[in-house]
């Protein structure tokens, strides 16, 4: 089931008037040196206003339009280390091979004790289909990361700050369209990606969540926070602190994300028992520009069938809207 929502903005237009005046004054006694300066000086602008065109005809006349693209295309695959103060974060970078130097681009964020390579097949079918995408391993994200930290300094704070310079590094390279850079999230990085996103919705182009965990908020404050002076065990066995429970967001994350007008696609299973289907419909209501689909049978954690219609719909969402041609 796919449920679609058009914001209807009204757009106010304003014309201002440029009123460009180019004033040359001589001496009422009108001299001949200065004609003759004037007459050599319209001339030599006249010459120059012709060179510029003819060198402008010849650099159009020789520019070839890029060859038309087919996909798949091949991929490259290699390491990329995102590092900041004492951070290292490790990175898997996809650059697509299909003959161009720029690209569109997706940061995918895991969810909670997951690492970036769960998200390899996501991202490896961006590549194939012209876009450039970035998994990497939060610090402190996972029993599995291969990131610095430990798991009872994370917290969703820290996870954003995380997030904030991988942006900066993906936007700043050379092969990267930093006016294309969109933000992909599963679980709690759904959620994180969210509230990142909605910070700079001036240099994220879009976002793809899947089952975001905007639910942590009710579980995690409802809890005693007395009960955490020492580290925990939490879903399964991964270790945290109070250190996540500090990190939660105290404002309406709802509220927050009002602010990212760019185009949203929502991803929540009917069946998740962790983050309920209520959530998403939330973030749906909240977000001005954004698309809920409903994926009936699903639970928390797509696979087989449901995975390749998160794929699909990601990877079509570039095809369809001419983005990697």
């Amino acid at each position: 089931m796919i449920r679609s929502k058009v914001l209807k903005t009204a757009a106010v237009a304003a014309a201002a008037a440029v009123i460009m005046s180019a004033m040359s004054g001589c001496d009422s006694a009108g001299n001949e040196e200065g004609t003759a300066v004037n007459s050599v000086t319209e001339a030599s602008e006249s010459s120059s206003v012709s060179s510029a065109a003819e060198e402008t005809t010849a650099a159009e006349t020789t520019t070839e339009a890029l060859p038309p693209v087919s996909y798949p295309c091949e991929f490259a695959k290699e390491e990329l280390h995102c590092t900041y103060d004492d951070i290292d974060m490790f990175g898997t970078l996809y650059t697509p091979d299909n003959g161009r130097d720029v690209h569109p681009a997706v940061i995918l964020s895991h969810g909670y004790n997951c690492i970036g390579e769960d998200m390899q097949d996501i991202a490896a079918s961006l590549a194939q289909n012209g876009v450039l995408a970035y998994t990497f391993d939060f610090c402190g994200g996972s029993t599995r990361s291969a990131s610095s930290g430990d798991s009872v300094d994370m917290s969703i704070e820290t996870e954003q700050d995380n997030l904030r310079h991988v942006i900066d590094m993906i936007a700043g390279m050379e092969s990267v369209d930093s006016e294309q850079l969109y933000l992909y999230g599963e679980s709690q990085g759904g959620f994180v990606a969210a509230l990142t996103g909605a910070e700079m919705p001036d240099r994220i182009a879009g976002m793809f969540l899947i089952y975001p965990a905007f639910s942590i908020v009710d579980q995690w404050l409802a809890m005693d926070p007395d009960s955490m002076t020492e580290p925990f065990t939490f879903m399964g066995s991964m270790t945290l602190s109070k250190t996540f429970y500090d990190g939660v967001p105290r404002y309406d994350v709802y509220e927050h994300i009002k602010a990212f007008t760019n185009p949203v696609t929502i991803y929540q299973g009917d069946k998740d028992q962790v983050v309920g289907l209520d959530y998403a419909k939330r973030v749906d209501e909240a977000l001005p520009d954004s698309k809920l689909i409903v994926v009936e049978g699903a639970g928390h954690g797509f696979g087989g069938k449901d995975r390749t219609l998160v794929k699909d719909g990601v990877c079509g969402y570039f095809t369809d809207n001419g983005l990697n041609s």
